[in-house]
């Protein structure tokens, strides 16, 4: 087996590990999503960082847009003077 190939296996089990290590942790489907989104935004390729997080953000919940609608519903409307 030739040495580029044996790293990049021992890379993929390093990989393997560290997501068995979160899995273990003990996090919930909603967390998953969250560790993805904030690892792709630590890549430094600007295109698949981006292609990855959009991607990504179709099956986050955002909290601030949550709280966001929430604030319409039971704001009063204002008055501009």
């Amino acid at each position: 087996m030739n040495i580029t190939l044996e790293r990049k296996a021992k890379q993929k089990q390093a990989s393997r590990d560290i997501v068995k290590t979160i899995i273990e942790f003990g996090v919930n489907e909603d967390q998953k999503i969250d560790i993805m989104y904030f690892l792709s935004m630590t890549l430094e390729d600007n295109k698949s960082m981006k292609e990855f997080t959009d991607f990504i953000k179709k099956y986050k919940n955002n909290i601030n847009t949550e709280e966001k609608q929430d604030d319409n519903i039971t704001s009063k409307p204002k008055l501009i003077t």
